[in-house]
């Protein structure tokens, strides 16, 4: 069995979606394509697939909400962005998942 014939076959999938894929260079979350990600999901939850997604973000996120231009190096401003950011994070999955009406997010 070829791995895209598992990947078929598969029930349940573990996606990571890195900060690429979620921010505007670095400059807080980019809120469609967050938007395009749900939508994605949407279609293979109608599929009947179980998801868990793993997203990164909220780094950027908190970069955004403290003002601050340029990622920090030292791991205590780190720690700091991620924090403040983690909420703005998981409101904005919330709400995108929300919208879909059928995705019931559980965060962990």
């Amino acid at each position: 069995m070829t791995e895209r014939t598992q990947l078929h076959q598969a029930r349940r999938l573990v996606v990571k979606i890195g900060s690429a894929l979620l921010t505007n260079d670095g400059r807080g979350l980019d809120v469609e394509a967050l938007g395009l990600w749900v939508d994605q999901m949407a279609a293979l939850v109608k599929q009947g697939v179980e998801l868990v997604v793993v997203s990164s973000g909220s780094v950027a996120e908190g970069m955004s909400r403290l003002g601050w231009k340029q990622r920090p190096e030292q791991l205590h401003e780190l720690q700091a962005a991620a924090a403040v950011g983690q909420m703005g994070l998981v409101q904005t999955w919330e709400l995108s998942l929300n919208a879909t009406a059928f995705i019931p997010p559980r965060f962990c």
